[in-house]
């Protein structure tokens, strides 16, 4: 699983530069930044390869079409958001980089409206303000499944961005985040568990 990890994290850093290039830069989620936590989730984090879809896994072209279609956006088709469990604040390169949270909100999708949960990624200033390309990855973790679902990835520099929201209000589900910088990475991010 680790080598198709980087081989997947490959195709779609390759693919979605091209798509991103017209996406706008996000404005600051100031209430991101209030307060910061140590803790590392990393052990209990699953595979960061995009889910194929619902019925489809882990199949390469289901693979291909998750990196073209999961650009995430600056923000999200739903309303009555609110955040669920406890956010997770990541270090990279010895300083706070990013903030993960877990939302909840009535949200629209080809099946309709319903109550649905994504991840929100916030990237600091002063993480930011560094001003190397970096791209944020985010997605919902369920409890036993090696994979996440709504998984996207962010314009370079973004720094708000939110997973696609998925109906998963009936499992265990965490927020999972993730940044990736000039070949390297950031230890993942994981909200607490909420079922």
């Amino acid at each position: 699983m680790p080598a198709l990890h980087r081989i997947l994290t490959a195709l779609a850093a390759a693919v979605a530069p091209v798509l991103v290039t017209f996406a706008p830069t996000a404005s600051a989620w100031a209430s991101a930044t209030s307060t910061t936590s140590s803790t590392s989730n990393a052990s209990t984090a699953p595979s960061v390869v995009p889910a194929g879809g619902a019925a489809t896994g882990v199949a390469a072209r289901g693979v291909v079409a998750a990196a073209v279609a999961a650009v995430s956006s600056t923000s999200v088709p739903c309303s009555s958001v609110r955040q669920i469990g406890d956010r997770k604040v990541v270090s990279d390169l010895g300083m706070s980089a990013f903030t993960v949270r877990q939302l909840i909100g009535w949200c629209s999708d080809a099946s309709g409206s319903a109550w649905m949960n994504f991840a929100s990624v916030y990237v600091w200033d002063q993480y930011h303000d560094r001003g190397f390309a970096y791209r944020s990855y985010a997605g919902i973790a369920v409890r036993g499944e090696p994979e996440t679902r709504g998984f996207t990835a962010s314009a370079t520099r973004q720094q708000l961005s939110y997973s696609t929201p998925v109906r998963t209000t009936a499992l265990c589900t965490q927020g999972w985040g993730k940044l990736y910088r000039s070949g390297a990475e950031s230890a993942p991010g994981l909200t607490t568990l909420v079922c």
